[in-house]
């Protein structure tokens, strides 16, 4: 190889001393084929495991979900978010920092679960265990409550409930595409202090054994928005009556807006029909994820026009800001049977 570039380089040499008018073309090509044949080949590489990790030190988005309380439900919403890995960062520990942040604005049904004064101070993982590490500040004051709020009963049943909501938030965003199997929480007020793990009374007010603590924590897609779960709530509200309840399940989209709370329960009360009974499937979701099907039985009752029954009717959810909701259209034509 190195006797076939010395022959060029003279070639190369006795055309530019008796032909120095020669296309410069010729030289070019010379002088590249000699780049190649010096310079060994090289290829992109694969990333690595650290890269598809968020630990690399590259830059790279990545889409992930996170949750968040449902209105001022028992449930999580979804929000679809990208995260901006920065290479002393790890995926996880991204998304648990969002998840304290809150959601974004735009997510108007989503509130945050998490009380102003949570500090993350560590999040590790260990075989199919994430292990997150939070300051004392997420047992402290919920935010919106009064100052006297430990004396209500009401308020000290909320927090419990945001707390819960917050574990399965880590548990549920942590799990996603298998990136752990559950999520152990602990308490520490700084990096130097040994983590605790949180009694159960925090968690359930009705629990009375200070020995019994929170263990790891799978996912339980019971805490999520699933189509069935969002049918199961519309219907809910619907028997009870309680059409501000099932205002948040309701789709506002520029080809169908959402009247005012106000507007919408007076036109609920107006067509005055009960649902006596019903009974759901969990939904199927498309395969673009745009829309659910859920099989519907139920019993309603009319005060004009008597009972009517809903035998195995498919109805269409539609996916608003990352959640499951129902169009005003199909509520109407669930309550209005022929």
């Amino acid at each position: 190889m190195k006797k076939a570039i010395a022959c060029l380089m003279l070639v190369l040499a006795l055309i530019v001393l008796f032909e120095p008018h020669v296309n410069q073309a010729i030289v070019g090509w010379i002088s590249d084929l000699m780049s190649e044949q010096e310079a060994p080949a090289q290829s992109d590489p694969a990333p690595s495991f650290s890269q598809q990790l968020g630990s690399s030190k590259r830059t790279d988005m990545l889409d992930v979900t996170l949750y968040f309380r449902f209105a001022d439900t028992s449930v999580l919403g979804a929000q679809q978010a990208q995260l901006d890995i920065r290479r002393e960062e790890t995926v996880a520990t991204s998304i648990v920092q969002r998840l304290i942040d809150g959601p974004d604005i735009a997510h108007e049904r989503l509130s945050g679960v998490f009380p102003q004064g949570t500090e993350l101070i560590s999040v590790s993982g260990e075989g199919a265990t994430a292990f997150v590490t939070l300051s004392g500040g997420f047992l402290g004051k919920p935010d919106g409550a009064p100052s006297d709020w430990e004396d209500s009963q009401d308020w000290q049943e909320e927090a419990a409930l945001r707390r819960r909501l917050a574990v399965q938030s880590l548990a549920l965003a942590l799990t996603e595409g298998g990136r752990f199997q559950r999520v152990q929480l602990y308490i520490a007020d700084n990096d130097d202090e040994i983590p605790q793990r949180i009694a159960m009374a925090w968690m359930d007010t009705s629990v009375t054994d200070p020995t019994l603590v929170l263990a790891a924590c799978p996912r339980d897609e019971q805490a999520m928005l699933t189509p069935g779960r969002a049918l199961e709530m519309i219907m809910d509200a619907w028997q009870s009556q309680d059409w501000a309840a099932m205002y948040p399940l309701m789709a506002d989209t520029q080809d169908d807006p959402l009247p005012t709370l106000s507007v919408f329960e007076a036109e609920m009360a107006a067509r005055d029909i009960s649902l006596l009974a019903y009974s759901a499937t969990p939904g199927t979701v498309s395969f673009d994820g745009r829309t659910a099907t859920v099989v519907l039985d139920a019993e309603i009752r009319s005060h004009e026009g008597g009972d009517a029954q809903i035998v195995r009717e498919s109805v269409p959810l539609v996916r608003v800001q990352d959640n499951w909701a129902m169009s005003t259209d199909t509520l109407q034509s669930l309550m209005i049977r022929d």
